[in-house]
């Protein structure tokens, strides 16, 4: 991985037609360097998500929440709030 000496941007692989040589150019201001071996890359995107990032979708009939009292309401956010605490450890 090389940078751009005049901004100091990532600077790309780009091989030129009809020439076999290889050109690293700047993203940002257009500065190339030609290279006398074609670089060797390798390309890897690791993502790690916490527990709290994961997505829970809860399907639920409109009604049937509304018929909830506001204790059972605390008791089922307790409940939910207690499963994303064991998956923390």
């Amino acid at each position: 991985m090389e940078f751009c000496e005049k901004c100091g941007a990532l600077m790309l692989p780009k091989k030129e037609e009809g020439k076999k040589t290889v050109v690293l150019k700047c993203r940002e201001c257009g500065n190339e360097k030609t290279l006398r071996s074609p670089p060797e890359y390798k390309v890897e995107h690791r993502i790690k998500h916490t527990p709290r990032e994961k997505i829970i979708v809860v399907e639920e009939d409109a009604r049937k929440s509304d018929e909830m009292t506001e204790d059972e309401r605390r008791e089922r956010r307790k409940e939910i709030l207690e499963f994303y605490e064991s998956e923390d450890e």
